[in-house]
This record gives C-alpha cells, structure tokens and sequence, in this order.
C-alpha cells in the first residue's frame, strides 16, 4: 500500500480562486563563510502538541531519529500558552511583555503587535530574517507561521503596498490554518507567486502539502551545486490542532484505539485554582464532573489528534529519507517542538490550552544534528524564547554569544547541545497570558468549528466546561534547580486597562505549587507557605516580566 503522504512532488493541484499574483523580489545575496562550514538547519513546530497526555506515541520517526538520534529537552516550556503569542515569542526571541499590543482594546495577533503594516520593525528583529541578511543562509518558510499573516503575503493589497517580508527566499504559507480548504500565500523562486485556495481532495490534506513543498525546495537548494548556500527551512502544520482532521489514508488507523490518558488530575476539581470570570468562587465551582458524553468527546479528540500527527511523523521520515541519500542529513540541525501543551479533562477542562499548569506549557523539545551525542537529555530550564538565539549561534558555529543580537530576550544553549559547559544558565522560565476572552468561553463565543467538531458542546451553563475567561490573566514562573520545583502565578482580569502591564496591585488570585511533592499542581500553598518565600517569589516575578535582553532577561531568570 502506497502512503500518500511520502508520495513527493509529484501531486497534480487544482488551484481556485487564484490572487492578484505578486513581484517577488530576493534579497540581495550577502557574504557568507566558506563553503560547507555552516550547517543547515531545520525547525518543526506542530499546532497544541502536548508532551504530558502521550501525543509522541503516534510518532515512531520523530521519537527515533531526533530524540533517540539528538537531544532530549526535559524542562522546555513556552512562554505563553495559546497560538499566536507563543509563535511570535519564538520568531521575535522576545517575551509576551516585548511582543504585546499596547493596551487592552488592541486586538493584534492575539493581543501580539506583529502585523508589518502597524509594527513594521518586529519582523525585521526576527531570527528568522537574521539568518538571511546576517549569516547567508537561504531561509523558507512552510504552513502555520503566525494566526495573521494578512501582512506576510495573504493580502495582495497590503503586499502592494508593503512588499513580501524580507528575509525570506521562499514562503508558503497558510493565511487561514485548517486542514484542507487552505488559502495559501505562496511565493518565491519556482512558486506560482500568488495567493490561491486548495480543495477538499486527499491530495490537498495540508499537513502533506507543508512536508512536499517544503522537500521539494530543500531539494532545489541542494541540487544548485556543492557550494550551495546552507538552509533554512520552518515548518508549521497545524496538526493536531481542533478539528484534528486526520488525512484520508490514516482515517481508520489503529493508532485512534489508544485510550486517553486518566491520570490523577483527570476530572479532578480545580480546588484552590483561580476562576474564569466573575460569579464562581474558583474553578472548582465553575467547572462540571466530566460526563459519560463528555468522556466519548474527549476520547474522540484525543484519537483525532494521534492520527493526526502520523502525517506529521510522516514528514521527518521523509525529510531524512532524502537528506540521507544526498549526505546533509548529518549536515543538518532538525528542531521539533510545539507551540504549547493542551487539555483533555485536566481539571475538568475537556478541551483547548491557556493554562498556567505544566500539561499547557511544557513542549517537547527534541534537536539532533552534528556535534551533538545522541541520546543526552538535557533538563535545564529552557524556554521558546531561546530558540531562535539558539538556531543563531548555531548558525556562527557554536559556542559564539555575539551571534545574538542584544535586543533579543532569549538565550542560546547552543554550547549545553554540543557538550560545552562554562556558560552561567537560567533555572526559571516566564509564563505570561493576556487573555484573548472579554467574558468565559460559553457556547455562544465558541467558533462553529469548535462547537461542532465533535458534537459535544452543550449549551447549558451547568454541563458546559469553560475552557477559558478574562480572569485567566495571568504572569508566572517556573523554576527548576537542584533543590527547587515551583510554580507561581498571579493572575488578574484582562478587561481591567489598569492591569494590562501586571501591576501588583492589580493582581487578585496567587497560586503556588510544589511541584518536587504535587507533581500534578493539586494543591495550591500559597496560603500556606512561608510568606517570606511568597515575598521573594512575588519579587521575582515582577522583575522577570519587565526584563529586556538577553542579559537582563537571563540574569533575572537565575537564582
């Protein structure tokens, strides 16, 4: 049997409703080091892949060739846990704090300021466009890059007027991620050059067309000669995020009769966790039992997204298939990561992510390339932030902090992959949430696409599970050392303008959790605890979310 997913460059696409076809027009070529000292470099960022709730078992390659190949990230998290802030945090290398719109009725990318037309300069700081103009890579980009792409070449008007994004060689982007039905930007060398749609056909499942065209220019780029420039591809499928649209030849894949996993915090009353708007004392009243319906949802969901994910799977088989037959795939550093964790019934919480807890806001994080030993693990405390700085230095041959710039937040662990020590590191990681909601997640806010993809939704207030509200406004920290594992977190509501910069004084709801004795955060101590501990803790905090740089940003995020 044929998989229609390793079937590469050779799809015949219908393309509909084509755009107003745009000029491409390269960036000039830069200077470059000797040809074949720099590595090529890869990053895949999937769309609400957890690493707590057993997403990497649908993930055989993946698991195979980059963490049993490469390293392992124990205690990576994200620095905001929804779409479109967590990806700006990871193109900028900056915080929420640095990337948000400046006020609470600005809506931007998720309350993110990174569209081209109102905050033009935010890419021109992106480590991608670096990679390009600093260090001579040829750089690609393919699928989910942020929630908002009008300005990145999805709107021919704004295009004419702003021109593509520089820095880029190739783009092939979705401006309205789904699965199939997709409106791409796709241009560059060898591209239509336009914006167009895709149909509903197998052959236009999403997850495919990312992983072939991202193959095929990969492809031309090493086909142009021995000396050809190194690369870099993104990419970002939007699997398994909701509806977790499976393609057609893994529908019935045997994959989706894993069970969902029912561990401790799996129905479990969110006692002592803040509320999501006003009129409920705290979660625990807010959120129903999970039902015998909601349980079939949830199971539903969960099958979804595991088969999902196997054409993702499908994509680095295939990515190293090729690299390996023309000898770069030794060449070559392959991040894989996630834009943040999600929920399956965690507290009581049947679906989506914006939590402060560690099953949203721990990824995985798995790099394999050459200099680094296969099979480390690696558990310092690493956030989103530092990959780009990261991917920067690696790009300057390691071990090289002048390759980041100063006015990115995020640190480069380049050294600690290739088995260098002496560079003073964080134990903390910052997580921060302006909510994207002006009243709780009720049936009526949620999208048709939401509440319809697994019929579960009940308009009833006493059976609905909230997934979100303006009171899950929240800063926190995430420390880990040899005697230390805590969470703190303040949170606040989103509607209040007089909280948008998290003052102390505007923060209503404390959290703290042990996590070296209350693995799953059920029980909040922050009551309990010493208050010098709280004191310090606070401290901390309010500091941490004002930081700027790389050195203020890593000196305030280490005990």
């Amino acid at each position: 049997e044929i998989n229609m997913a390793l079937v590469l460059l050779v799809l015949v696409l219908t393309f509909a409703t084509h755009g107003q076809a745009a000029q491409y027009a390269p960036d000039p070529p830069v200077p470059r080091a000797v040809p074949g000292t720099q590595k090529n470099i890869i990053t895949l960022l999937t769309d609400d892949q957890d690493v707590r709730l057993g997403s990497m078992i649908a993930m055989p390659n993946t698991v195979k060739l980059l963490r049993d190949g490469g390293a392992n990230m124990t205690n990576h998290f994200i620095a905001t846990p929804i779409c479109c802030p967590s990806r700006a945090t990871l193109v900028a290398s900056r915080f929420e704090h640095n990337n948000r719109v400046d006020n609470n009725q600005a809506l931007g990318c998720m309350r993110m300021n990174t569209s081209r037309v109102d905050n033009f300069d935010w890419w021109q700081k992106s480590f991608i466009r670096s990679l390009r103009l600093d260090h001579g890579y040829t750089t690609g980009v393919f699928g989910k890059l942020l929630n908002n792409m009008e300005s990145y070449g999805c709107d021919p008007s704004i295009t004419a007027k702003i021109g593509l994004p520089s820095g880029l060689d190739r783009s092939f982007v979705m401006c309205n991620p789904s699965f199939y039905d997709e409106t791409w930007a796709d241009f560059g060398p060898g591209s239509t050059q336009s914006v167009y749609k895709t149909g509903q056909q197998p052959e236009n499942y999403t997850t495919s067309l990312i992983g072939n065209s991202s193959i095929a220019w990969i492809k031309s780029v090493i086909e142009s000669g021995p000396d050809h420039p190194p690369f870099f591809a993104y990419l970002g499928p939007h699997a398994p995020h909701l509806p977790s649209t499976p393609a057609a030849w893994y529908m019935d894949h045997p994959i989706g009769n894993v069970p969902v996993p029912i561990q401790v915090y799996f129905n479990y009353s969110g006692v002592g966790k803040h509320a999501f708007g006003d009129g409920y004392s705290s979660m625990q009243t807010m959120e129903p039992i999970i039902s015998a319906s909601d349980m079939t949802a949830i199971q539903k969901e969960h099958s979804d997204r595991l088969k999902s994910l196997l054409s993702v799977d499908d994509i680095v088989f295939a990515l190293h298939e090729y690299l390996e037959s023309v000898n770069e795939w030794d060449n070559t550093y392959f991040f894989y990561s996630s834009d943040h964790g999600y929920s399956l019934g965690q507290f009581r919480i049947d679906s989506h992510k914006t939590q402060v807890y560690d099953h949203n806001t721990r990824v995985p994080m798995m790099i394999k390339g050459p200099g680094i030993s296969p099979g480390i693990e690696l558990n310092i405390v690493s956030s989103q932030v530092d990959l780009g700085a990261t991917v920067l230095e690696l790009a300057a041959g390691g071990n090289n902090q002048s390759a980041v710039p100063i006015y990115m937040d995020g640190a480069s662990f380049a050294p600690m992959l290739l088995g260098q020590t002496g560079r003073p590191w964080k134990d903390t990681a910052i997580i921060e949430y302006q909510s994207i909601r002006t009243k709780v997640t009720l049936y009526d806010e949620e999208t048709p696409e939401y509440r319809s993809a697994y019929g579960y939704r009940s308009s009833n207030p006493l059976t609905f599970h909230a997934h979100d509200g303006p009171n899950n406004t929240f800063a926190a920290i995430r420390i880990i050392n040899a005697t230390t594992d805590m969470l703190y977190a303040e949170f606040t509501d989103v509607t209040n303008p007089a909280a948008w910069t998290f003052p102390p004084e505007t923060m209503n709801y404390f959290e703290l959790y042990n996590v070296s004795e209350d693995y799953y955060m059920l029980n909040n101590i922050v009551d309990t605890a010493p208050p010098e501990l709280v004191q310090e803790l606070k401290s901390k905090l309010h500091q941490a979310i004002k930081c700027s740089g790389t050195e203020e940003c890593t000196t305030l995020l280490s005990s």
